[in-house]
């Protein structure tokens, strides 16, 4: 079973990045309470986390040890994949846009918003941005990619260990 191997492996590598982000979304809970607006980044960084967790609980307990899950837990995963599987289709897009642009147009792109940033410190050169910019999109796009077989893996998984979500009947 080649794929419930690489679920296995994509599982524990989730873990980590569902850690990145719930600490993401754990900074931006005071901002966000203070800004509406930020209510959705909030809660996408949530979904990703919440998946992640529900999915290893599910492969932990349900699949390793065959044991019985709640069928709120597929419902959990299942609403949770679908928003992570957008929120990593997001990712990809952005990483490729990023890494996809040219030298020039990079730099040009940088100096604008340093330009827009009028409270950042005056020593800031464009380099050091679009390293740092080329660094978080080459990790995101290493993410997204995770997070997205992931995601199809684990809908997979859950398809194909239906049986396990079926609450036992009292007799």
């Amino acid at each position: 079973m080649p794929a419930l191997k690489i679920f296995r492996i994509l599982s524990y590598i989730m873990i980590p990045i569902a850690c990145l982000f719930g600490l993401m979304g754990f900074l931006i809970l005071i901002p966000a309470l203070m800004n509406p607006s930020m209510w959705l980044m909030l809660f996408l960084f949530a979904s990703i986390v919440i998946y992640t967790f529900s999915s290893f609980k599910f492969l932990s307990s349900g699949i390793e040890r065959n044991a019985r899950c709640k069928p709120s837990l597929k419902d959990w995963i299942k609403v949770n994949a679908y928003v992570s599987l957008v929120m990593g289709g997001m990712f990809f897009i952005n990483a490729i846009g990023i890494l996809s642009l040219g030298p020039v147009a990079l730099n040009d792109f940088v100096t604008q918003m340093i330009d827009s940033q009028p409270n950042l410190p005056k020593g800031i050169k464009p380099e050091l941005i679009i390293s740092i910019l080329k660094t978080v999109a080459g990790f995101m796009l290493i993410a997204s990619i995770i997070i997205v077989a992931h995601v199809i893996l684990g809908l997979r998984m859950v398809k194909k260990f239906g049986h396990l979500f079926v609450p036992p009947t009292n007799q």
